[in-house]
């Protein structure tokens, strides 16, 4: 059974606070009302607390300064802000002090179960990776003597957390290990012929394989919906991007591979997001990814469309070269061998993502020890 949450609702309106009471029973975890900032605070300095629903207009300390402090206690703790007034400069104020999402009045009750759901599910991820590290400080601490060993644990443990996040995603949107894995071959093969080697090319591996791990924290009425998304429900989705982020970038053996999960939905004109970056701007993994995100994509079958062929796909991809597509990474991969792309997809379905890593992992110790 699921370990009942500490919810805190802090609004100076008692009518809001029992409203949002009664919106959460559904629930079954600790909902705990509090009419201030300053009482808040107090009571998360002596109880553990897993989400705050704040109100941004209060008595007293207002919610941007109340947020602030909370950070300050303890960033893994989740907080949402709530106003009548959504703009953009109450966004960046409160991006700034450290919110991870918002809500607008007035709250309806499907909107607000789903977002607290979905940030509980980031909470509990990043409670898991924070106890392993913690754990593992203590171990390497009390085990200098035997560092090689212990760094071939945090090797395969940071693998198992991995299958765990993807496992996780897989059993709500299936295909999904499946797709991950032949991204993650795609994008791999690409870096090597970039001359990518040793710790970076495990690093780009690790992000593509993860690059949608940010799901997870999106609603399963959209994430699963078998009919097109309307334009919040996008919204919505490509919040998946800084989800997945918030979750990697705890995880340090990852690397530069937390880039590629950040910057994997970026375009090489600037139209992409979350940042709108562009040209070498973007992570060299990320612009890899891109296309090997594509071919994935265009070259399997979608539940809309039967799959295309190699043929289309490199259509597109001279098409989209310079706006979507990185130029010199396209020519790159032109002038590889065609028929080794089918064969690396083909190998995907067969081996596993740790296989991959292992391999990469000995090549590179091969290398070191050389010198």
């Amino acid at each position: 059974m699921e370990k009942r949450k500490n919810i805190l609702i802090v609004d100076d309106e008692l009518n809001n606070r029992k409203l949002f009471e009664a919106y959460l029973s559904p629930l079954e975890h600790n909902i705990i009302s509090i009419e201030s900032g300053d009482k808040a605070l107090e009571y998360i300095n002596h109880n553990d607390v897993d989400l705050v629903i704040l109100d941004i207009m209060m008595s007293g300390q207002n919610g941007f300064v109340v947020c602030r402090e909370i950070k300050k206690k303890k960033r893994s703790i989740q907080v949402i802000l709530v106003t009548s007034m959504i703009d953009m400069p109450n966004k960046v104020i409160g991006l700034g002090a450290g919110a991870d999402d918002f809500l607008a009045r007035p709250v309806h009750e499907e909107e607000l179960l789903a977002r607290v759901k979905a940030h509980l599910r980031i909470k509990n991820m990043v409670d898991e990776i924070e106890n392993w590290n913690k754990t593992l400080e203590k171990k390497v601490a009390q085990r200098t003597r035997t560092i090689q060993r212990t760094n071939q644990k945090l090797f395969d443990s940071y693998h198992v957390t991995m299958d765990s996040l993807i496992s996780a995603l897989d059993v709500r949107e299936h295909e999904t290990s499946r797709h991950s894995l032949r991204v993650a071959f795609h994008t791999v093969e690409m870096a090597k012929a970039w001359g990518i080697l040793g710790q970076e090319l495990e690093e780009i591996a690790m992000g593509a394989l993860l690059h949608d791990v940010g799901k997870i924290g999106i609603s399963d009425n959209i994430l699963l919906k078998d009919g097109k998304l309307t334009d919040e429900e996008w919204v919505e989705v490509r919040k998946h991007v800084e989800i997945g982020y918030k979750i990697v970038k705890a995880i340090e053996f990852m690397g530069r591979g937390r880039e590629l999960v950040y910057a994997h939905h970026e375009r090489f004109d600037g139209r992409g997001y979350p940042c709108g970056l562009k040209n070498k701007e973007i992570y060299i993994g990320a612009r890899f990814f891109a296309i090997a995100d594509t071919l994935d994509a265009m070259t399997n079958d979608r539940p809309y469309r039967r799959a295309l062929s190699f043929e289309v796909f490199l259509e597109e991809l001279k098409a989209c070269s310079g706006s979507q597509f990185d130029p010199q990474v396209v020519e790159m991969f032109l002038s590889l061998p065609r028929d080794g792309w089918c064969q690396i997809a083909q190998q995907a379905e067969f081996v596993d993502f740790n296989q991959l890593i292992t391999t990469i992992h000995k090549e590179r110790s091969k290398v070191l020890n050389t010198f």
